[in-house]
This record gives structure tokens, sequence and C-alpha cells, in this order.
């Protein structure tokens, strides 16, 4: 069985938080990294995120630290 592991471990939000922050206007990125099937399937879509292929997905310690990237998948 293949495990995955990466080099930076990310910090991890509820629903409730990642909303609290939106509303207050906080810079932020959002990466959509659900399946294709899940992103068609569900009727929540984030305005203004950013799409990402969950297979090809990597954190990178040079994205912009003023500024929460926020990574959502299911």
């Amino acid at each position: 069985m293949a495990t995955m592991s990466t080099a930076v471990e990310a910090p991890r939000m509820t629903a409730a938080e990642a909303k609290a922050r939106w509303e207050t206007g906080q810079p932020m990125t959002i990466l959509d990294a659900r399946s294709p099937k899940a992103y068609d399937e569900s009727e929540w879509k984030i305005k203004g995120d950013v799409r990402v292929d969950p297979e090809r997905l990597k954190i990178d310690p040079s994205w912009p630290k003023d500024r929460l990237t926020l990574v959502y998948c299911t």
C-alpha cells in the first residue's frame, strides 16, 4: 500500500473558522481541490476559488505569507 507524505504539515480549520475569516475581508486564496466528481455533484461552490487537480496539489512553502491560502478538499 502506498502512503502519502508531505514535507510541510498544514494546519487545519473548520468550515466555521474559514467562513469567519472570509467574512472579515481577510485576504485569502481558496484552492478547491475536490475531485471532479465531488465538485460537479456539489451544490456548493465558493465564489472566486481556484480549481486545482487534487492529484497534483502540493503545499508550496513559497506561497505568500501575508494572506491565507485555504485548500478545500473532501
